[in-house]
């Protein structure tokens, strides 16, 4: 019987090394008990491996599990009492709005005045989240595509392994996440787990942003809100899926040279710092508004990934709901305006 190939070998090696290595790093954080753990402690020792040129990553199947037992377990927290205070949520959303505004013009002129760069490049830099779909527009525009990736993948890495211990040393973070209520029964949970994939799977067939975690976490929400489960995700399986989440993020350095970090470090901090600045203003004018909390609030106005942002607040204490609602709207929002935008800018023939 034939036996598996080298490159398959290699990935499976690749990978064991990566988990490996997140495990370790998440649990020395949690250790350490830094805020959200498990997730920047698989970050930053699985970015170590990569500037190391250690061949590291993260299966799609795994990614895939992950998502779906990060929105599940998620959905499970959410209760008929926070459905009611999604009353203030407008507010918040509309500052949030004016926050992206802000910040994408302060990015912009930050990286145009300040580093030089080009207004394609310094547009899809400064567009806070939707990793994926600014690299396919900014693929079609002049901008320089490396240059768009690391600010993305820098400011994404900031936000997982800074933003929670930033807010964990100023006395912001939230109350941790607390354990299961109860333990449920293997059938419960396992019926649980086979509506919350099927939900993930069809808003990702729907192209819908964050499609899995976010459709297993309005599945999981709607079978405990009507009543028809009360079953919880074990421990077990969700720390393993914070460290899949937090390797995950540190993979995107694979290949990144340290002569290509020198460049671009100093620029992409400070595109970060500026980003970060205006959101929290914005954040602080939500919470004057709403009388929120601010580290929930600026949690939610974070520039990051949808999944990796509403992960790391349910990581760390805050609402599910309000957290992936947030992030969502953004998503979508800049999904609607960015391609209009950049049509309206660039008008001259793509790049060939």
């Amino acid at each position: 019987m034939k036996g598996p190939s080298p490159a398959a070998v290699q990935q499976g090696l690749a990978a064991l090394a990566t988990l490996g290595a997140g495990a370790l790093g998440g649990a020395v954080f949690w250790w350490l008990g830094l805020p959200a753990g498990w997730i920047s402690g698989a970050l930053v020792f699985t970015l170590v491996l990569a500037l190391a040129g250690v061949q590291v990553a993260v299966p799609e199947g795994l990614r895939f599990v992950a998502f779906i037992i990060l929105g599940t377990s998620m959905g499970t927290v959410l209760t008929p009492d926070m459905l009611v205070r999604a009353g203030s949520w407008p507010i918040s959303m509309a500052c949030l709005a004016a926050s992206v505004v802000g910040s994408m013009l302060a990015g912009v002129l930050f990286l145009t005045r300040v580093a030089g760069w080009s207004l394609e490049t310094a547009l899809f830099a400064s567009t806070p989240g939707a990793f994926s779909a600014v690299m396919a527009m900014a693929e079609e525009t002049r901008a320089d595509l490396r240059q768009v990736a690391f600010v993305q993948t820098v400011r994404l890495f900031l936000l997982v392994a800074a933003l929670p211990n930033v807010l964990g040393v100023t006395g912001l973070a939230g109350g941790g996440l607390q354990p299961p209520p109860h333990v449920s029964g293997m059938l419960d949970v396992l019926i649980l787990f086979a509506v919350t994939t099927a939900c993930g799977l069809a808003a990702a067939a729907l192209r819908l942003p964050g499609g899995l975690i976010v459709g297993a976490l309005v599945g999981s929400a709607g079978m405990h809100l009507c009543g028809w489960s009360d079953a919880v995700v074990p421990p077990l399986l969700l720390l393993p899926a914070f460290v899949v989440l937090g390797a995950g993020v540190g993979v995107r350095f694979l290949g990144t040279r340290l002569a290509t970090i020198r460049s671009y470090i100093v620029v992409s901090v400070g595109a970060f710092v500026v980003s970060i600045v205006v959101s929290a203003a914005f954040a602080l004018c939500a919470v004057h508004l709403t009388g929120d909390d601010f580290g929930k609030m600026l949690t939610a106005f974070a520039p990051g990934a949808l999944e990796a942002m509403a992960a790391l607040g349910f990581a760390m204490g805050y609402d599910p709901a309000f957290m992936s609602a947030h992030h969502l709207f953004r998503f979508v929002g800049l999904s609607i305006a960015l391609p209009v935008l950049t049509r309206v800018l660039f008008a001259h023939p793509p790049k060939t």
